[in-house]
């Protein structure tokens, strides 16, 4: 949470659209069988739980099924279309856990895609949206279908619970016998049904998905003292002495939100018996915990007790966070808002990471440093970004408000500064005034209705709102700084169809107050800053809360804004972009992704390693041993990711290459994007050479859009010796493959204790991996086998120096003493240039 809300939302969100997706035509027996969508029945399976594939698919005939990873096809099934409509196939994906999966499918000429996540825990690959409606009348189907919807076309794989609570302090409200309210009244005005909010849980987790209530840290709503909380656990700004407290919607008491001090043990205390307590009523997975950022900086000198003692505020994040996991024994996340408290969070008991963006991570350069300093202080830990695509930008067809048809007394003025076109309204606000603007869009859907305002007034002012004669509901335009400061965060949405239309905003019965109206915008997203910015979040490890309730995506800090809408070119790459980071989530996400300094040029074309103005930005990641080239276009646009974006130029036949620096020689090259081929990897031939700089490998990249992303396959190092420079080979003591068996180094021989492997980063012999003792980091701690396990102390990262470098302790697999003989142990040490340190691949 950043920013207090301006609006709520005043039209019902349509599930129904999801329901008639299913219901398709047959077509006659005579036409071939034509693929339309196709999605699988959950957002996350476990390791051997079965999937089931659905495809809508006009006409008869056979559709073929792939399962594929990372461009490998591992099960194939085919079924023949009947004419019902849609087509299921059902396959169990190999065990593999923490696995993703394309799912291809063909019809003729027609291909459709979805996408498998195989992971026995959602945190690894976090793939968060939200909801945000919870009305009595929400009847258990609509409710699944709200779900399902959001799995379907996005896989998400767990849900945040926005706005459900009764109060900040108590979130859930009783009865005096203890049973639950019927419903209860939200701070701002939604009447909330827990029944409903229960009901939406059951569904997310019929999909496999996590609920997560949103829940505050450290806020207790105006009246608070009846809850349990006293006025002596607040919080004051140091310099002033005021008490850190605001308004949410300006000039409504009642909403005035107090900052309590999280490192109070009474506070906490009081507010973990809540997180446990809604966990308990309804069935929440976890907690996901909100803060305000960073409000006491140094402009204000920091903040106190109400003792006058200085709070370390993020400090008491993470002691937050790890009594929430002591009283719920639940999964736990914490919002770092701009990266305040990212360091505290990141090293917590934390389970992700998640931060809002703002005024400190505003270039692509900003948040890949941010990204690359959480992986490394949490130790890898899943990553989600709110950020808030073109929030302040008026993007969408606008419409001048002077220039509509005017009713009651309104008049045209321009004594005032900022507006655009010829002037504006003047005084809107008697009661008959009105103006009316014709629009013309392009495609049926949603459309924000996004008025632009002053109100010097120091009031909210309300208008009415209706397209084509219906009401479409009313909206606030809270007070400005003055009449010179102009807003846009205020508006509604409504579904329009392609033609014309007309839009009224008026002072109906029962509106108040005066604004000077400017404009009205149709809100819609702009396509090119969204898939630009989702690429960069994606290629460097982290995914992005956007999509939530009713297909709307991420508008505000306040979840409910809908004054902007997609339209159908964004709603369709949304889909496939989630199917691609769904699929292909071991070359984005993971505990071992890090990223390279590996050297790439483009022939002809600028390149940047962070994001700059107008290049091709080339980001080098590697995953469980994986190296992947993002390639993402941000020719004729700037280095920041928020604001709107120039649609960048195609790219066609770009001469890529790329400097393997210490990656091993791969076996293939395949290159993807979500702006293409819905996802499907191409391979890509190459060759090989040497210069000044190293070796490199050459290929030709097709076509670049927005992203393009390029993997190289399994490396072609083979089993065999891992030699020293004394000539001594790794040696698994005694031949034995029990857990712990020491491991040392011994003359060179051809035998099963000394035929290593080397993939993804690990090292093996006798079907185990190279492991530290007990699991320990610090210098000395000697190396044994042990069982493959997705963990650090078995991740050893090949470097430049011949050296094997440890993950999880920051330091490379050294000789006890630096010692060359038979039976001495291996340990870790302090990474050095000595020869105690310089290792050959498995030759």
């Amino acid at each position: 949470m950043r920013s207090s809300p301006f609006r709520r939302r005043v039209t019902a969100v349509t599930i129904a659209a999801l329901a008639v997706a299913g219901i398709v035509v047959p077509a006659a027996p005579a036409a071939a069988a034509d693929l339309g969508d196709a999605w699988t029945d959950k957002a996350r399976y476990a390791p051997g739980e079965q999937v089931t594939v659905t495809a809508e698919v006009s006409g008869t005939g056979p559709v073929q099924f792939s399962l594929v990873h990372l461009g490998t096809v591992v099960d194939t099934g085919t079924v023949t279309a009947t004419g019902s409509g849609q087509v299921n196939w059902t396959v169990t994906p190999p065990t593999d856990d923490f696995t993703g999966y394309m799912v291809h499918v063909d019809a003729g000429t027609s291909t459709a895609q979805t996408a498998v996540d195989v992971s026995s825990n959602w945190t690894r690959f976090p793939r968060t949206g939200f909801l945000d409606t919870y009305p009595a009348d929400l009847d258990a189907t609509e409710q699944a279908a709200a779900v399902d919807e959001l799995s379907r076309k996005y896989h998400l794989n767990s849900l945040q619970f926005y706005d459900w609570m009764w109060r900040h302090e108590k979130p859930v409200q009783r009865e005096s016998n203890g049973d639950l309210v019927d419903t209860w009244t939200a701070w701002n005005g939604d009447v909330i049904a827990p029944d409903t909010v229960a009901g939406l849980i059951d569904a997310t987790h019929d999909v496999n998905a996590a609920a997560l209530p949103y829940s505050m840290s450290y806020a207790a709503l105006e009246g608070f003292q009846a809850h349990g909380v006293d006025a002596d656990w607040r919080l004051k700004y140091r310099n002033s002495g005021d008490d850190w407290k605001f308004q949410m919607l300006p000039n409504e008491p009642d909403t005035t939100l107090w900052i309590m001090n999280p490192q109070n043990p009474d506070w906490v205390s009081h507010i973990t018996e809540q997180y446990a307590d809604q966990i308990d009523a309804l069935g929440f997975d976890g907690t996901h915990i909100d803060q305000l950022g960073n409000w006491g900086g140094a402009a204000d000198g920091g903040m106190d007790d109400v003792a006058g003692d200085p709070v370390d505020i993020p400090q008491g994040f993470a002691n937050l966070v790890a009594a929430t996991k002591d009283a719920t024994g639940k999964t736990t996340g914490f919002n770092a808002v701009d990266g305040f408290g990212s360091d505290w969070l990141a090293g917590s008991e934390s389970d992700y990471l998640y931060t809002e963006l703002w005024e400190n991570h505003e270039t692509y350069a900003q948040v890949q440093q941010y990204l690359a300093q959480q992986r490394a202080a949490s130790g890898g830990k899943g990553a989600v970004l709110a950020a808030y695509l073109n929030y302040r930008s008026n993007t969408g067809d606008r419409y001048e408000a002077e220039a509509g048809v005017l009713t009651g007394g309104v008049q045209v003025d321009s004594d005032h500064t900022g507006y655009t076109g010829t002037g504006f309204l003047d005084s809107f606000g008697a009661a008959g005034d009105a103006v009316t603007v014709t629009v013309t869009v392009p495609e049926g859907r949603r459309y924000g209705i996004v008025p632009r305002w002053t109100n010097g007034t120091g009031a909210t002012a309300t208008r009415t709102v209706t397209v084509d004669g219906v009401n479409v509901g009313r909206i606030k335009l809270p007070a400005t700084a003055d009449w010179d400061t102009w807003n846009i965060e205020g508006g509604t949405a409504a579904y329009l169809t392609a033609g014309t239309h007309t839009i009224t905003l008026s002072v109906g019965s029962g509106d108040t107050g005066y604004v000077n109206l400017d404009s009205i915008t149709l809100g819609t997203f702009d396509t090119p800053s969204v898939q630009l910015a989702n690429a960069a979040f994606a290629a460097n490890g982290a995914s992005h809360i956007e999509m939530g309730q009713g297909d709307q995506m991420l508008v505000a800090p306040y979840f409910l804004d809908e004054t902007k809408q997609m339209n159908h070119e964004l709603q369709g790459w949304m889909e496939t972009y989630y199917d691609v980071i769904t699929g292909y989530e071991n070359l984005f996400y993971g505990p071992t992704l890090r990223q390279l300094a590996n050297t790439v040029t483009i022939s002809g074309q600028p390149t940047s390693t962070d994001g700059a103005a107008n290049t091709v930005w080339t980001n080098v990641m590697r995953n469980d041993g994986i190296d992947v080239i993002h390639l993402i276009n941000l020719k004729g646009n700037n280095g920041t990711w928020r604001d709107p974006a120039a649609t960048p130029p195609t790219l066609t036949n770009l001469p890529v290459k790329y400097y393997l620096g210490d990656s091993p020689m791969p076996a293939s090259v395949h290159v993807a994007s979500p702006d293409r081929d819905g996802g499907r990897s191409t391979a890509l031939s190459f060759t090989t050479g040497s210069d000044a700089n190293g070796t490199y490998l050459s290929f030709t990249v097709p076509e670049l859009k927005s992203w393009d992303f390029v993997y190289l396959g399994n490396s072609t190092a083979g089993n065999g010796n891992v030699v020293t420079k004394a000539s001594k080979c790794l040696d698994v003591a005694g031949g034995s493959a029990v857990n712990g068996t020491a491991v040392q180094i011994w003359d060179c021989a051809s035998v099963p204790a000394q035929d290593w492997a080397y993939a993804n980063e690990k090292l093996t012999a006798l079907g185990k991996c190279l492991d530290l003792s007990q699991g320990d980091t610090a210098n000395g701690t000697v190396a044994h086998l042990w069982d493959c396990a997705n963990v650090p102390s078995q991740q050893w990262v090949r470097t430049a120096q011949s050296q094997y470098y440890n993950l999880a302790s920051g330091r490379c697999l050294d000789t006890v003493g630096g010692g060359v003989a038979n039976g001495t142990r291996v340990h870790i040490w302090d990474c050095h240039a000595g020869p105690s340190q310089k290792w050959t691949l498995p030759g």
